[in-house]
């Protein structure tokens, strides 16, 4: 974060220059206090301060109220101060000039933001207007949806909570390989369409989900492990191919640890005949 307070001039001459006791004390008193005022300016600094100066930092502009609006619940629910803000700008693909994408042409930019804000194809018109805003005037991925968001066609609730759901819904089936349940797409579907969130965002919430890391750990011969070991703790035998292969699904398919898989048995007629 930039100082927003200078520290007085005279303070920083009579340190250097040196002088009496009484007066380096009297120095001291007002360099603790220009320090403490300018931490409690950096302290009570508004949020919406530190976002538009790392915009104009790091894409040259201001943000727009959605942008705004998501940088805001990021800062609060995670904790994040400028620097993160900063960071997340720097690095999000989105933000790119075309000159920057890689490889990805403008064509299929445009036609990725078309199927998930309108939920068609661009017509000719349109692929040529934002082709055309892209390359010749600088466009970024990001200001392609923003203006298909404010455009008439996506006007409707109707077709904002549409168009929230399909980018949800391809969220989870490429990053978990599931449909979204109910709560989870209710909460992605509030967070865009009220606070400016896109896919990058749920994107990267699924990421870090402790579903994800299961995913990436737990795989065919660790589920057949987990299973067996629950199986000789409550029941004290080896599992059946019946049990096997349900528990194993549950895990697979379902992220159960070994803890639920424990908790199931115990609540079977055979454990429960056991414990007669």
């Amino acid at each position: 974060m930039r100082l927003t307070t200078a520290l007085p001039i005279a303070i920083v001459v009579s340190l250097a220059a040196g002088g009496s006791v009484l007066g380096q004390e009297r120095i001291h008193i007002q360099l603790a206090a220009a320090l403490n005022g300018l931490a409690m300016a950096q302290e009570t600094e508004s949020p919406d301060t530190a976002i538009e100066r790392a915009f104009r930092d790091v894409v040259n502009r201001e943000p727009s109220s959605p942008e705004r609006q998501r940088y805001r619940v990021l800062m609060r629910e995670n904790g994040w101060g400028e620097a993160e803000v900063r960071r997340d700008l720097s690095e999000r693909p989105d933000y790119r000039r075309v000159s920057k994408v890689g490889g990805v042409q403008p064509e299929a930019i445009i036609r990725r933001a078309y199927q998930d804000i309108l939920g068609r194809d661009p017509d000719t018109e349109g692929m040529r207007t934002y082709r055309s805003k892209m390359i010749d005037e600088g466009w970024a991925e990001r200001d392609v949806r923003e203006a298909l968001r404010r455009s008439d066609e996506q006007a409707s609730s109707e077709r904002r909570y549409a168009s929230a759901d399909r980018i949800v819904r391809r969220a989870y089936e490429d990053i978990l390989g599931r449909e979204p349940d109910p709560e989870g797409l209710q909460t992605f579907r509030r967070h865009i369409v009220d606070d400016g969130f896109d896919e990058h965002d749920v994107r990267q919430a699924l990421t870090r989900s402790p579903e994800k890391r299961q995913k990436q750990v737990v795989g065919d011969a660790e589920a057949t492990d987990m299973v067996r070991r629950a199986y000789r703790a409550v029941l004290n035998r080896e599992p059946d191919a019946t049990g096997t292969r349900d528990y194993k699904a549950r895990v697979l398919r379902d992220h159960w640890n070994e803890q639920q898989i424990m908790d199931e048995l115990r609540r079977s007629d055979e454990y429960r005949t056991k414990r007669q």
